[in-house]
């Protein structure tokens, strides 16, 4: 069964159901997030016995909030949209990725999936080999799109095909607001003479980044170029926690499929289609060793 079919098989009860949005289930999450960052941040500023062990833990929750920013752009996590707006703000801030400029970049991922010169995923190109592979964990080509993207727009240069003209005005402000406040930041850390930021955000931050290269890997590496979302997409299984921390993401064809569905109602629709996927996997660990293994 094609995803457009299943689509149109649900009902208006069962479509009204699943894109229920509340504000509890994201309010929970980030209130957990929120004391657990907080706690670690202060047991390494305050070098607790052992300390150093806690940046590769807080960068896992630092990296987190990227499922987090993924769902605001969407606007599914709060009832209001302010609020999605607000929470997509402050997690692209955290992460140095714009939330307007990714609002748009993840639109056409979503409308071009696995289509070549559409989606703009696919301009970033997947390792092949382990050596890539293990470059590729480093996040580098992340840091350096990122650095090229803040360029561009801070300089109102061209812009990407995927950015509407209406929204150019917005993706430029904000980046220059975001650049701004990076720049007080850096500045108030020197005057102080304080480290903090350093070891409380970009470390932990950039400890946690080859997580995250490693989840995203299994999202559509190695599915189909096709425009079916039951072939292009894979669901990977994973575990409760893992699936609490990324914000339900491993259902990754359910969201595909149906992007209005918050996260929290994913598992529902996946109980839904889980008869229907072609690409799932049992974990991250097992994906990217059965990735690597096919590397030269």
């Amino acid at each position: 069964m094609a995803h457009q079919n299943f689509l149109r098989g649900l009902t208006k009860d069962e479509r009204r159901a699943m894109t229920q949005k509340t504000n509890i289930h994201a309010l929970l999450r980030v209130f957990v997030l929120t004391l657990l960052i907080a706690t670690l941040s202060v047991g390494i500023v305050s070098r607790i016995p052992f300390w150093f062990l806690l940046l590769p833990i807080s960068g896992l929750l630092l990296v987190s909030l990227f499922h987090f920013l993924h769902e605001c752009i969407h606007d599914t996590p709060f009832q209001s949209k302010a609020l999605n707006r607000i929470a997509g703000t402050v997690c692209g801030f955290l992460l140095f990725l714009p939330s307007e400029w990714f609002r748009y970049f993840h639109r056409d991922h979503h409308r071009y999936t696995q289509v070549e010169g559409r989606d703009p995923e696919l301009d970033s190109a997947k390792p092949a080999t382990k050596i890539q592979w293990l470059v590729h964990l480093t996040g580098f080509s992340v840091y350096r799109s990122s650095i090229l993207v803040f360029r561009q727009y801070i300089q109102n240069t061209e812009v990407e095909a995927f950015i509407p003209p209406r929204a150019r005005i917005e993706v430029v402000n904000e980046i220059r607001a975001m650049s701004l406040g990076y720049a007080l930041l850096l500045l108030v850390s020197i005057t102080l003479g304080s480290t903090a930021l350093l070891w409380i955000w970009i470390i932990p931050l950039l400890l946690g980044q080859p997580f995250l290269r490693l989840y995203l890997l299994a999202e559509h590496t190695l599915c189909d170029h096709s425009e079916d979302m039951f072939r292009n997409t894979r669901t990977v299984l994973s575990n409760p926690v893992v699936r609490w921390f990324t914000w339900n993401m491993p259902f990754h064809t359910e969201h595909h499929v149906y992007p209005g569905v918050p996260f929290h109602q994913l598992p529902v629709l996946h109980r839904k289609i889980q008869n229907y996927l072609v690409h799932t996997e049992t974990s991250y660990v097992d994906f990217n060793q059965q990735l690597y293994n096919k590397m030269s």
